[in-house]
């Protein structure tokens, strides 16, 4: 709750481990932590620095939220879109659920042209599955599949919805349809 403690304690990490892993975990956590507070140039910055780190989980997450960040700031020259649905990121992980969806409701109303939309179908069916909603989840996968099939996320979204009819849903015929269709 205290961010100015938290990008103190995590930049102090950083500089003491800059080769190791939890030094780059720290960088990652203070430029995430940008990225929650809406400071989203910097964020960027030291996410494309994370871009070439020796873990590829970090590495992979920080190409990700750099892709989100960047993807979007050119269309939303205000950033107050991306600012509300990094509120609602900040949400997720602090595991406010509900305070999330009303949030990212909130965007589709107010911005219905965002280029946040899949992201935010991403967002909320990442939540259902979450809160064992396997139905909705798999409902608001196929919507991002069938509304946004050539963003990044449609992929995403395929296999996770092919993944939630294998393993949640017993649906093993569908799932078996969705893994064809994602790698055709």
């Amino acid at each position: 709750g205290d961010i100015w403690e938290s990008t103190l304690t995590y930049s102090q990490i950083e500089k003491a481990m800059k080769t190791d892993t939890i030094g780059q975990e720290a960088k990652f956590r203070n430029a995430r932590l940008a990225y929650y507070k809406g400071d989203f140039e910097w964020s960027k910055v030291q996410l494309d620095v994370l871009k070439a780190a020796t873990s590829k989980f970090i590495a992979n997450d920080a190409m990700e939220l750099s892709l989100l960040i960047g993807d979007n700031m050119v269309f939303d020259t205000t950033g107050e879109a991306l600012r509300m649905f990094s509120r609602a990121d900040l949400w997720v992980y602090q595991n406010k659920t509900a305070d999330a969806l009303l949030t990212l409701d909130s965007l589709s109303t107010e911005f219905p042209e965002t280029t946040l939309a899949d992201d935010i179908l991403y967002r909320k069916a990442k939540i259902a599955v979450k809160q064992a909603r396997y139905q909705e989840a798999a409902e608001l996968y196929l919507n991002l599949v069938s509304l946004h099939h050539e963003d990044i996320l449609a992929d995403n979204a395929l296999f996770e919805l092919a993944d939630l009819m294998q393993f949640k849903l017993d649906k093993k015929k569908e799932a078996m349809d969705y893994y064809k269709a994602l790698l055709t």
